[in-house]
């Protein structure tokens, strides 16, 4: 028997022979001095031996909460509300266990009781709200933190959880919470992030900046708003500073697919496929599965002699993703350039006719189409045929011609070859 069981014990013994209010004292002195293990003993001790004051019931209990000991600390407040039926702070300890139990079937009913007693428990609404999202009965939620607010307009929780769960329905009025929340706390960092964040996601990236500039003057270092203030630049079309700011996540220790990615796609934007290939490459071996980042590898070594492994990307991008048919056709579009300038132009060819077939409303590539058969293979007739497709695309489309400003220009380069072409046939019929 080891000099701290012996000290227990000893101690324990002296503690029963005191006085119930000494003994009690003593125990409370443990508890604040930190010594939960021996409080419990000592508690339990007691209660086999008949005590029943309430004090040695909360004492146990508090000591078990503290050591996380959530299952006894239930045991030992169920027997305590046989004892005390009316006591509301063992009722709201029983409630806040069965809540840490993840048991809310328990704890739902005791919160409700609680409110029914005293209407304006903030503690309570908030915990019926947690409970109510957890079990996806949102407008319950919503119900009980409307209640808070009506208690503490300023409250930050119910603020909070009432952006989350309207966010997480893709209701926008989760902003006017979110708004709320930071006009009075500018400085909470949970509070300014989720307003960012939300601004960004909602095309209004312009308005993330301005906070995140000001969390970062007070904490430079915080990977979180670097990363967020790079994605709202790259969001607002701005590649260069969202290049910098992924770069200062980056220096501050973040090796996340998300922050190489868009990094490696502002390099892309900036024209420097170097720095995007670079990036692009580190954020595919975190996540080997995003369609995107295949994409933009892709189209970033096409402009350069990786031709093979471009293709490959785009490739890999379109088994990836289910895009929608602009994105089918962007991609086959990049990958007959690529054919094409790798002169294989039969490929290239085919490779147009597939981005046509997955996108009619871009008749950019029966151009491609038509000018790979007069200029590369010089099939003449051909030619013609996908030449005149072009023109009378351009003619039932007139939007496409106002969309793409090059296609004037175009449109009558195909009609002067049209003529040269039909003029060359003549002479050669003749």
């Amino acid at each position: 028997m080891n000099l701290l069981r012996i000290s227990s014990i000893l101690g324990l013994l002296i503690l029963l022979s005191l006085p119930p209010a000494k003994a009690q004292e003593s125990v409370i002195d443990l508890y604040y001095s930190g010594s939960y293990d021996q409080v419990i003993t000592h508690t339990r001790e007691s209660i086999v031996s008949g005590d029943t004051t309430f004090n040695t019931f909360y004492l146990k209990a508090l000591s078990e909460v503290q050591l996380g000991r959530t299952e006894d600390a239930i045991q030992t407040l169920k027997i305590a509300t046989s004892i005390f039926p009316d006591d509301a702070m063992v009722k709201r300890m029983l409630a806040g266990q069965y809540y840490e139990a993840g048991d809310y079937s328990k704890s739902w009913p005791l919160y409700s009781t609680m409110i029914e007693r005293d209407s304006t428990d903030v503690s309570s609404w908030l915990k019926l709200a947690e409970i109510a999202s957890f079990r996806q009965k949102y407008n319950e939620a919503v119900e009980a933190l409307e209640q808070v607010l009506l208690i503490d307009p300023s409250n930050l929780s119910s603020l909070m959880m009432l952006g989350d769960i309207l966010n997480r329905l893709n209701n926008s009025g989760a902003v006017v919470y979110y708004e709320r929340a930071y006009s009075i706390y500018p400085d909470n960092q949970k509070v300014a992030y989720a307003l960012g964040n939300w601004y960004t996601h909602a095309q209004r990236a312009w308005e993330t900046i301005p906070i995140c500039e000001h969390i970062l003057e007070t904490d430079s270092s915080s990977i979180k708003f670097c990363k967020l203030m790079g994605y709202a630049y790259y969001k607002i079309g701005d590649p260069d500073p969202a290049i910098q700011h992924f770069d200062d996540a980056i220096s501050y220790g973040d090796s996340t697919a998300f922050t190489f990615k868009f990094k490696g796609i502002s390099h892309y934007l900036s024209f420097d496929f170097p720095g995007a290939i670079e990036s692009l490459q580190f954020a595919l071996k975190k996540d080997s599965m995003d369609a995107e980042v295949h994409f933009f590898l892709g189209t970033s070594m096409a402009n350069t002699k990786e031709k093979k492994e471009a293709m490959h990307h785009l490739d890999r991008s379109l088994e990836l993703m289910n895009p929608d048919p602009a994105i089918v056709s962007r991609i086959y579009s990049e990958q007959g350039n690529i054919m094409r300038l790798e002169m294989e132009h039969e490929k290239a060819y085919e490779l147009y006719r597939l981005a046509w077939e997955a996108d009619t409303t871009n008749p950019m590539a029966l151009y491609y189409m038509a000018s790979i058969l007069d200029n590369s293979v010089h099939r003449s007739e051909e030619a013609l045929v996908d030449y005149q497709r072009f023109l009378d695309q351009l003619n039932m489309k007139p939007e496409v011609v106002k969309r793409n400003q090059q296609i004037p220009s175009i449109k009558t380069i195909v009609e002067e070859r049209i003529v040269t072409l039909k003029e060359e046939l003549f002479f050669l019929d003749q």
